[in-house]
């Protein structure tokens, strides 16, 4: 938890603290994939991993950040969250300087026949998450920013380990717009 967390509108309980790394090794080259550095990402709460072993879907983080609706944040490396068993995603809420992560976990039944499913829909812990939005864009663009740094030389030698997105597509993202804009066109 941040030394001085900012409060959120319920006043009575602090914004949790939203940090996006790299996962360990990777600027090592630890995680190669056909001679590649795959650039897997994690998602920290208030110090604590969220142990979700699904891909992130940078896209729709940063859209998340811009709209709201039910994103699959977490999702399988094709970029379909049902693929990996997820069956709800996170519904994300905005309201004044805040942003709200509304999901269960674990994020995925695993399967989504049955009886995992009806097993998830038993077990599956309800969470729920409130960031202060610029904290939350600070993190991602650090995030950025030490992944501009790290393939800066050589970026032909990483890949993006979700289906849609290259490394050269993430080093231009700037969280503080909108990933896309279907009304303009973009």
């Amino acid at each position: 938890m941040p030394e001085n967390p900012q409060l959120s509108l319920d006043l009575n309980k602090p914004c949790n603290h939203f940090e996006l790394r790299l996962e360990d090794g990777v600027a090592q080259g630890k995680h190669l994939t056909g001679g590649k550095i795959t650039l897997y990402s994690e998602i920290w709460v208030d110090g604590n991993h969220i142990d979700e072993p699904h891909f992130i879907d940078l896209a729709l983080l940063i859209q998340s950040l811009h709209e709201q609706r039910w994103f699959e944040i977490f999702t399988c490396g094709c970029g379909v969250g049902g693929c990996a068993g997820i069956v709800d995603g996170i519904q994300v809420t905005h309201r004044t300087g805040l942003v709200q992560w509304s999901f269960r976990r674990p994020q995925s039944a695993g399967n989504l026949l049955d009886p995992a499913l009806s097993e998830w829909e038993k077990t599956a812990v309800p969470v729920v998450l409130v960031f202060e939005r610029t904290q939350m864009v600070k993190a991602i663009q650090d995030y950025l920013d030490a992944i501009r740094t790290l393939v800066r030389a050589e970026p032909s030698r990483f890949e993006w380990p979700v289906h849609g997105l290259s490394v050269s597509d993430v080093v231009k993202i700037d969280p503080n717009k909108p990933f896309y804009d279907i009304e303009g066109g973009d």
